[in-house]
């Protein structure tokens, strides 16, 4: 969540949706992690614009975050060449797009009637998530206990 993320550290801009930090592959025992540095500098404009509506560099302008991409890099060499016997370069981040697309969040809490600046349980936004898509969310709050946390 973009606005408590930037809370905790300075940020060239604040989407006011969820974004994607990451796709982590795992093998049933656990998160795999640095397989091989394979990053291929993405050079199509409409790949990087759909990457970057999604999957924001928070700490960088659009333009420079699309020029250096080095969240994208960071995040793909360290889990998306993990699973390249199944995805490639290119299915990863479609595959992250996609999954962003089908479920998003923001839609799925609203649907519930939880709108961002309200105040809920984290057991009532777990319940919301996990009932469209039938997983466990690993949510966080942040902030003083004695007065308002954030979701994170």
């Amino acid at each position: 969540w973009p606005p408590s993320f930037c809370h905790a550290k300075p940020c060239s801009r604040i989407p006011k949706n969820f974004t994607i930090h990451g796709l982590w592959p795992d093998d049933q025992h656990g998160m795999l992690n640095d397989c091989r540095k394979t990053f291929t500098k993405l050079s199509d404009p409409r790949e990087m614009k759909e990457l970057d509506d999604r999957w924001p560099d928070l700490n960088r302008s659009p333009n420079d975050a699309k020029k250096e991409q080095s969240f994208w890099r960071y995040e793909y060499n360290k889990h998306g060449t993990c699973c390249t016997e199944l995805y490639n370069q290119d299915a990863y981040f479609d595959l992250a797009k996609n999954l962003k697309d089908r479920f998003d969040l923001l839609r799925i809490l609203r649907n519930q009637g939880i709108i961002p600046g309200s105040a809920h349980t984290v057991d009532k936004i777990s319940e919301a998530v996990r009932a469209v898509t039938k997983a466990y969310p690993n949510l966080n709050c942040v902030g003083d206990p004695q007065k308002t946390l954030e979701l994170s």
